[in-house]
C-alpha cells in the first residue's frame, strides 16, 4: 500500500462517512494517505429512507439529509485545517451498491470505509456493509478498524 501511494498512483479517494467513530478512523486513515500521495478525498454517505407514508417519508429524508450535510461539513472543515482537498456527496439508496458504483463512476484509486458502522453488531468482525463494499468493489477497499 505505502509503496503505490509513494509512487503517486493513488489520486483519489473515496471515504464511506456514517458519523461512526470507525468512519471517522477511516477518515484519518484516507487523510493521512491524501498527505502522502497529494489525493483528494471525497466523502460520501448514503441517505437511507425506507418507503413508509409520503409525507412521512418525505420530511424524514429531508431531516437525514440536513444532518448529513452538517456531519459532512464538519469533515470538510477538518481536511481543510490538514490542507486536503475535500468533496463532499450525498448518495441516496443501498449504501454498499450506491459507494461501489459512485466509486467506479469517478474513478476513484481507493475506498475507505470503517469496519463498522452506526449499525454494527457488537463482535461481527466486519460490518455488513463494509463486506458488501469488499464484495461488489472493483477498486481496492482499506477497512480501517
Amino acid at each position: 500500500m505505502i509503496i503505490n501511494v509513494l509512487e503517486g498512483e493513488i489520486k483519489h479517494i473515496l471515504v464511506a462517512l456514517d458519523g461512526s467513530g470507525a468512519s471517522k478512523k477511516g477518515l484519518d486513515r484516507a487523510i493521512y494517505i491524501a498527505k502522502l500521495s497529494g489525493a483528494k478525498i471525497t466523502g460520501v454517505t448514503v441517505v437511507v429512507v425506507y418507503p413508509t407514508l409520503a409525507g412521512t417519508v418525505i420530511n424524514y429524508k429531508k431531516f437525514l439529509t440536513e444532518k448529513t450535510e452538517k456531519m459532512l461539513n464538519s469533515t470538510k472543515k477538518d481536511c481543510e485545517k490538514q490542507k486536503v482537498p475535500f468533496v463532499a456527496k450525498i448518495l441516496y439508496g443501498k449504501p454498499s451498491s450506491q459507494i461501489a458504483a459512485f466509486a467506479s463512476k469517478e474513478k476513484v484509486d481507493l475506498i475507505v470505509t470503517g469496519s463498522k458502522g452506526v449499525g454494527g453488531f457488537k463482535g461481527t468482525i466486519l460490518g455488513s456493509i463494509s463486506n458488501s463494499i469488499v464484495q461488489k468493489s472493483k477498486i481496492s477497499v482499506l477497512v480501517v478498524k
